[in-house]
């Protein structure tokens, strides 16, 4: 009897990610200048509440939506699209 070749669902596709603290400079700049809360520890509910006052407060003055913050997130749609992700 012939040697059969694998089947195709046997083959495994490894893709490599990002560790979890790895943070890229398209990040950082969306993430802004939160003083104080980007060291903050989640509550036991893993909320980080100060950081989630924070921004409510942006958001009601409406100052969250900023030019910088659309093109760093545009920024970082297109180099995903560009590397595959």
């Amino acid at each position: 009897m012939p040697d059969t070749p694998p089947a195709r669902w046997m083959q495994w596709r490894v893709k490599l990610v990002k560790k979890p603290t790895e943070v890229s400079a398209i990040e950082r700049r969306l993430a802004g200048n939160a003083v104080g809360t980007r060291h903050e520890l989640p509550a036991p509910d893993g909320i980080r509440h100060g950081f989630v006052a924070r921004i409510r407060q942006e958001i009601a003055a409406g100052t969250y939506d900023s030019e910088e913050r659309w093109l760093a997130a545009e920024e970082m749609l297109l180099s995903r699209i560009e590397a595959g992700d």
